[in-house]
């Protein structure tokens, strides 16, 4: 799939699509959590890009139904996917809360592997920022949520290229907890066998930190220098977490859909290159 021209709704104008399909995403890790098998690094309640969907599909459930759990964003509705990744079933969240959500979920997988998965989800615990979600709040529709996909799909299309093309390089996934969707580097092993230095490069649809959509490259463990090598593009962070970001509105601001695609691939290119170097320095100053 070609890249999707960004800026029809402002990227500082997402905080509610984001939130909304953050909180959306929560039903998702859940099914993970209560009936996947759990991974150390919480990977079971992780989610994958489906450009089919446009949206963000949980992993396949034990037995035989095999079905999925998706939240299709630009609508944001809910959906039971089949083995073959069309929905069986799907809930429109406008006007619903979280726990409505989450029954109906429970009641579809369970009709769906006929009683065989048949549990109340359990919510892996992780922190989210504060919202009336949480506290029987309904579900809105936004406005930005169309916008919100497109930059969850452009960036998934950019991040799997890069990690097809990248030695140690693993999947694509979003995360719950913060919302990202990404692809962790792994470049030097320890004694263990596991990762001891690595690069993450994804994209967060906006946090606290930097409230609009941004690509980032981080690497561990951060160096310690306090003059970083230039960049093609972006900015070096250093305030709650060391690392290169390219801001939505430079991207918007670039111009038509090959514009934006070029800008993000030199700066992916550029901080990856970069941040590997310093991942790897033994000794920094």
């Amino acid at each position: 799939m070609g890249w999707h021209l960004l800026g029809q709704v402002a990227p500082r104008d997402l905080r509610g699509a984001r939130e909304q399909a953050h909180w959306a995403a929560q039903v998702i890790a859940a099914t993970g959590e209560t009936f996947c098998a759990h991974e150390a690094d919480t990977s079971h309640t992780s989610m994958g890009w489906d450009t089919a969907l446009a949206g963000l599909v949980g992993r396949a459930l034990p037995g035989e139904a095999a079905c999925r759990i998706g939240l299709r964003v630009p609508d944001l509705a809910l959906c039971l996917l089949g083995s073959d990744g069309v929905p069986r079933a799907e809930l429109p969240l406008a006007g619903r809360t979280l726990p409505e959500a989450y029954r109906w979920i429970s009641e579809a997988i369970r009709a769906a592997t006929h009683g065989a998965l048949d549990k109340p989800l359990i919510h892996p615990g992780f922190e989210l920022p504060e919202h009336a979600l949480a506290h029987g709040g309904r579900f809105a529709r936004e406005p930005g949520l169309a916008e919100l996909a497109r930059w969850f799909g452009n960036a998934d299309g950019a991040l799997r290229r890069l990690a097809q093309q990248t030695r140690g390089a693993g999947p694509v996934l979003c995360w719950p907890h913060h919302f990202d969707i990404a692809s962790l580097i792994g470049i030097e092993t320890g004694q263990d066998g596991r990762a001891a230095r690595t690069v993450g490069a994804g994209l967060s649809p906006g946090d606290a930190s930097i409230d609009e959509p941004y690509l980032y490259v981080n690497h561990s463990p951060a160096t310690s220098r306090r003059a970083l090598p230039p960049l093609a593009a972006g900015e070096w962070i250093r305030e709650r977490w060391v690392g290169a970001a390219l801001r939505g509105g430079q991207i918007v601001a670039a111009g038509d859909a090959a514009a934006q695609e070029g800008l993000l691939r030199a700066f992916l290119a550029s901080a990856v290159q970069t941040s590997r170097a310093l991942a790897l320095e033994k000794l920094v100053g």
